[in-house]
C-alpha cells in the first residue's frame, strides 16, 4: 500500500527540477514564483518524510540501522561530489576557499548547490538518533523549536530587522552555513513527522481520506497565502521554510499512505538518480542550445527547457541505474 510513496518520490524529483529551471519564467513571473518557490517546496520535505518513515519509524531510530543508512548516503554524497568536481573547477566555485569554507560546504551547503540535501538528511537523522530515548512529544518539541529558529533565517528573515540582537546572532551563524535550510534546523522536523506517521498509520477509510484531503487543501491555501505575503513584504532571505509547510506535508503524506497503490521499487533509485543528475543535464542542455544557436527555443522558452531537462534526466537516470546494476552483479 506504499506505492504512492514511490511515485511521490519521482514527482518530487521533477518538482526539484522545476525549482532549478523555472518552467513558467518566460510566461509569468508571479505564476512561476508560486510554482517554484511555494508549491515545489513540498518536494524535499517529501523525500525527508520518506526517509524518516522507513529509517526511523519501524526500527525506532536504531543506531545500527542509522549506520547502514549513513554509510550508503556518504558513498552517494562522495560519488555525486566527484561527478560535479569538473563543473565546480570550471566555474571557479572553490577558488580561495579556506578550511572553514570547506567545512561549511561539506557539512551544510553541499559540494554542489543541490547536494545540500545529503548532509542535511544525515545530520538531521543523526540528531534524532541521539534523541531516540526521549518521548515523541519531546522530540517533536525540539524539532519544531529548531524549525522555528530556522524560519527566522529563511522566509521570516525580515523580522530580524526589529530584533537587532537576534540579527547579530544570525549573521554569526551564517558564517557557519549559508542557509538555515540545513540538517540542523530544517531536516529534523520532516524526518520526525515521517517516523511519527509510521507509528500512526492512516486508516484506509473514506472518512480519513476526505479528512486528509480537506486538511491538505486548507494547508496548501495557507501556504500559498503565506508565501505570497512574505514575498510582497520582502522578508525572505530564502524561500524554503514556511509555517504552513510541515502541516501541508503531514496531510499530504497521510493521503499518500492511504492510496491503494502497489509498491514500485524500480522508481526509488530512479528518483534518486534524477535528483542527482539533473543539474548536469541542465548544463549540457545549455551547452547544446548555444552550440546549435537555438537559445531562443531551447533556453529562453522556459517550458521547453523544463520538459527537456526532465526527459533527459530520466533517460540518464535509467542508463546510470542499469550500469550500476551490472557493476553490482560483477562485483
Amino acid at each position: 500500500m506504499k506505492g504512492a510513496l514511490d511515485w511521490g518520490r519521482l514527482l518530487a524529483a521533477l518538482l526539484v527540477i522545476a525549482i532549478h529551471t523555472s518552467p513558467l519564467g518566460s510566461f509569468n513571473a508571479e505564476a512561476d514564483f508560486v510554482l517554484t518557490r511555494i508549491v515545489a517546496r513540498l518536494a524535499v520535505p517529501f523525500f525527508m518524510l520518506c526517509s524518516g518513515y522507513f529509517l526511523l519509524g519501524e526500527a525506532g531510530a536504531a543506531p545500527g540501522r542509522f549506520r547502514r543508512f549513513a554509510h550508503k548516503t556518504l558513498l552517494l554524497y562522495a560519488g555525486a561530489s566527484l561527478l560535479y568536481l569538473p563543473l565546480n573547477l570550471y566555474a571557479g566555485h572553490w577558488q580561495g576557499l579556506g578550511l572553514a569554507d570547506w567545512l561549511r560546504l561539506l557539512l551544510f551547503d553541499g559540494a554542489f548547490y543541490h547536494l545540500w540535501y545529503l548532509p542535511a538528511v544525515l545530520l538531521g537523522a543523526g540528531l534524532l538518533v541521539i534523541c531516540r530515548r526521549l518521548s515523541w512529544k519531546c522530540q517533536l518539541g525540539l524539532a519544531a523549536a529548531l524549525y522555528l529558529l530556522g524560519l527566522l533565517g529563511d522566509s521570516y528573515y525580515g523580522l530580524l530587522a526589529y530584533l537587532p540582537p537576534l540579527q547579530t546572532a544570525y549573521q554569526a551563524m551564517f558564517q557557519l552555513f549559508s542557509y538555515t535550510r540545513n540538517g540542523l534546523f530544517y531536516a529534523p522536523l520532516f524526518l520526525l513527522l515521517g517516523a511519527m506517521l509510521h507509528q500512526r498509520p492512516a486508516a484506509l477509510t473514506g472518512r480519513n481520506f476526505w479528512l486528509n484531503m480537506t486538511g491538505l487543501a486548507t494547508a496548501l491555501l495557507c501556504l500559498l497565502a503565506e508565501g505570497l505575503l512574505l514575498h510582497r513584504l520582502g522578508w525572505q532571505r530564502h524561500d524554503s521554510m514556511y509555517l504552513a509547510l510541515p502541516v501541508a506535508m503531514w496531510f499530504l503524506f497521510r493521503l499518500a499512505l492511504s492510496l491503494p497503490l502497489s509498491p514500485a521499487a524500480a522508481l526509488r533509485p530512479l528518483a534518486a538518480w534524477v535528483y542527482i543528475l539533473h543539474p548536469a543535464v541542465l548544463v549540457a542542455w545549455r551547452g547544446l542550445a548555444k552550440a546549435v544557436g537555438w537559445q531562443a527555443w531551447l533556453l529562453d522558452n522556459s517550458l521547453i527547457r523544463y520538459a527537456a531537462v526532465c526527459m533527459l534526466s530520466m533517460a540518464a537516470a535509467l542508463v546510470c541505474q542499469k550500469l550500476f546494476d551490472k557493476m553490482r552483479q560483477i562485483y
